[in-house]
């Protein structure tokens, strides 16, 4: 009897021991668990970060692409000016070519002030000119240096 005493105390240690051991790993296992479920929370919040900053990026590219947009028409714009003020001046050249063959006092003081008219259109159209000149390399320059970084990071 005691032999069997004796086995079924061993039995007893060996389950109460094992039931410990299994409740450690048991814990070990939750800590383990708990441990990854906060590290899921923290990437979870790093990726709704960055999504948003995805979006405000898209945002910026849309308003540069808008930026380009407008400039493309300020040159269609300016273009059609500078077609019409050559056109303008051809035919001033013309109304001189005729004045001089066979003109009056009265016409020259008519040509001179459409030729001062012409003039002072020019001037602003130059200036025009410079501040779409102005525009189309502050929009470059930022392109090149977003396209410079771009290619950095590779």
């Amino acid at each position: 009897m005691l032999k069997y005493a004796i086995a079924i105390g061993f039995v007893f240690v060996s389950f109460a021991g094992s039931q410990f051991a299994m409740a450690d790993d048991h814990a070990g296992m939750k800590t383990e668990h708990e441990a990854a479920h906060r590290q899921h929370d923290e990437w979870a919040a790093e990726h709704a970060k960055w999504r948003a900053d995805h979006m405000r990026a898209l945002s910026i590219m849309a308003k540069l692409q808008a930026r380009i947009y407008e400039h493309e028409a300020e040159l269609i714009e300016h273009d059609e000016e500078i077609r019409a003020h050559d056109d303008h001046a051809m035919h001033h050249s013309n109304e001189i070519a005729t004045h001089e063959e066979h003109g009056h006092a009265h016409d020259h003081d008519e040509l001179k002030k459409e030729h001062d008219d012409f003039n002072s259109k020019h001037k602003k159209m130059a200036a025009k000119h410079d501040k779409v000149k102005a525009g189309h390399e502050e929009l470059h320059s930022m392109l090149m240096k977003l396209f410079e970084a771009m290619k950095e990071k590779k």
